[in-house]
């Protein structure tokens, strides 16, 4: 008995289960091509999640660099530590999305 990736959902499940009890999807039932179809899709899948919380990302850092900019708050008022904040959580959250996505790029 090993432990395999169900294809369409991509959790944990014994190769023995001919159903998969997380999606319910029909694993006996999907030929070698399918199956590396399913994995296909759920790569993209990861692939753009990434990408969309890059975007995210990229709103969050610009709206603080933009209103710490425009605005000018006074320093070391809530509204200035917000925007700071904002701009480093941006561009971190941004950075490691980005180094995810460059690692799934050469995991092909």
């Amino acid at each position: 008995m090993a432990i395999i990736r169900c294809p369409k959902c991509a959790k944990s499940i014994s190769d023995k289960y001919k159903q998969c009890p997380h999606c319910e999807s029909n694993i006996s039932e999907l030929n070698d091509e399918q199956v590396q179809q399913l994995q296909r899709e759920q790569q993209i899948k990861k692939k753009q999640m990434f990408i969309n919380h890059s975007f995210l990302a990229l709103i969050l850092f610009l709206g603080g660099f933009f209103c710490l900019y425009f605005l000018q708050p006074q320093k070391e008022t809530l509204e200035w530590y917000a925007y700071t904040i904002a701009i480093g959580v941006g561009c971190i959250w941004y950075l490691i999305n980005r180094i995810i996505l460059v690692t799934l790029k050469k995991k092909r």
